[in-house]
């Protein structure tokens, strides 16, 4: 959360769930990859990340929060 000169994840794969706000205000976010584990992203997640240009979804995630 709010790590403003953060600009690009790999989620490894031991990761099964995005929590809520996770990553909100990461001002400098550009590019995330999610892994084929991650089954859920919570509300907030990605909340105010106005550089995010790249994002990967695989199929597994099933459930995208509000405003996620």
């Amino acid at each position: 959360y709010g790590c403003t000169s953060l600009t690009n994840i790999i989620i490894p794969n031991s990761v099964i769930k995005i929590d809520e706000f996770a990553f909100s205000f990461c001002l400098s976010l550009a590019n995330l990859i999610i892994p084929n584990t991650v089954t859920k992203i919570d509300n907030f997640a990605f909340l105010e990340c106005s550089s995010l240009i790249n994002i990967i979804i695989p199929n597994s995630v099933k459930s995208i929060g509000s405003f996620a």
